[in-house]
């Protein structure tokens, strides 16, 4: 399963069996989905729900925290960090005695083209 390590993207189950297959035509889809879910369970890769009813996967092996902002009409996935966020999170947790593990923020809307296109979102 080296290629959900091998670059740092956003891919879905079945973009991963196309780069296992590359390798190793025999791979089966099924390989694949339970691989992924050890490999969450274990945190090693992030699931994100795509807005679209699918999910996609990202290996946080070696990078920094991130959280992300999802396109529910194109599906485009930006990336962003911001330290008031992080800030506040802590302070918020220290108030209620609150120690994080680990945690994820996901914002779902319009991405910069699909808001200038005026493309309405999906409901």
């Amino acid at each position: 399963m080296r290629a959900a390590f091998a670059k740092h993207d956003h891919f879905t189950a079945d973009e991963l069996l196309t780069r296992c297959r590359a390798d190793d035509p025999r791979v089966c889809r099924a390989t694949v989905y339970r691989t992924l879910a050890v490999l969450e369970s274990a945190g090693f890769v992030e699931g994100l729900d795509a807005g679209d009813g699918g999910r996609r996967f990202e290996h946080v092996l070696g990078h920094a925290h991130h959280d992300h902002m999802v396109c529910t009409r194109c599906g485009a996935i930006v990336e962003f960090q911001d330290p008031e966020i992080e800030a506040r999170q802590e302070a918020a947790a220290r108030k209620h005695g609150f120690k994080i593990e680990r945690h994820s923020l996901r914002l779902y809307g319009q991405c910069r083209s699909c808001a200038r296109r005026g493309r309405g979102g999906r409901a």
